[in-house]
C-alpha cells in the first residue's frame, strides 16, 4: 500500500497552483474583443435582412438572446479594461458562459436554419450540443477555480 509521500501532496499543491494561474490580460486582447463583438452585433442583426437562402424567419426568435449575451460580452470587456481582477473575472465567465449556453441551446430547439441535406441538419444540431456540453465543463472549471481561490485567499 502507498503512502502519501511529501512529493505527492507537493504536486497536489502544484496542481491548484497551475489551475489557477491565469496569464495577465493585455488590454489589447479586451479591445479587440470589443471591436470583435461589435461587428458580431452587426452582422447577427443584419442576418435576416441579407435574405440567406439558409436562415429562416424564425432567426428572429432567437435574436434576442444573441443579443443579450453579445451586449453582456461587450460590456463585460469594457469592464475588463478598468478591472479585472481573478475572481471578478470568473464570476463575469461563468455568466457569459451561461448566456452563451442560451445561446446555443435555443439555436437548437427553435433551428433557425433552412437546410435540406439531413447529413448538415444533423452535424449543426450535434454541433450545437457539443458547444452546450463544452460550456457546461467550461462552467465547472471556472467554479471550480472561483471555489479554489476564494479558499486560497482566506
Amino acid at each position: 500500500m502507498k503512502g502519501t509521500s511529501s512529493d505527492e501532496k507537493g504536486n497536489g499543491k502544484d496542481f491548484v497552483k497551475n489551475l489557477l494561474k491565469e496569464k495577465e490580460p493585455k488590454t489589447s486582447e479586451f479591445v479587440f474583443a470589443i471591436i470583435v463583438n461589435i461587428i458580431l452585433l452587426y452582422i447577427v442583426n443584419s442576418l435576416i435582412s441579407w435574405n440567406l437562402s439558409f436562415i429562416a424567419l424564425s432567426f428572429q426568435e432567437v435574436l434576442w438572446i444573441f443579443n443579450i449575451s453579445i451586449a453582456a460580452t461587450i460590456i463585460a470587456n469594457i469592464i475588463f479594461l478598468i478591472y479585472h481582477p481573478g475572481c471578478f473575472r470568473s464570476i463575469i465567465k461563468i455568466i457569459l458562459n451561461i448566456l452563451g449556453f442560451l445561446v446555443a441551446y435555443y439555436l437548437y430547439t427553435v433551428f433557425p436554419f433552412s437546410l435540406s441535406n439531413g447529413w448538415v441538419i444533423f452535424s449543426v444540431k450535434f454541433a450545437l450540443i457539443v458547444v452546450m456540453v463544452v460550456l457546461v465543463i467550461a462552467n465547472i472549471v471556472e467554479v471550480v477555480k472561483l471555489i479554489l481561490k476564494a479558499l486560497n485567499s482566506l
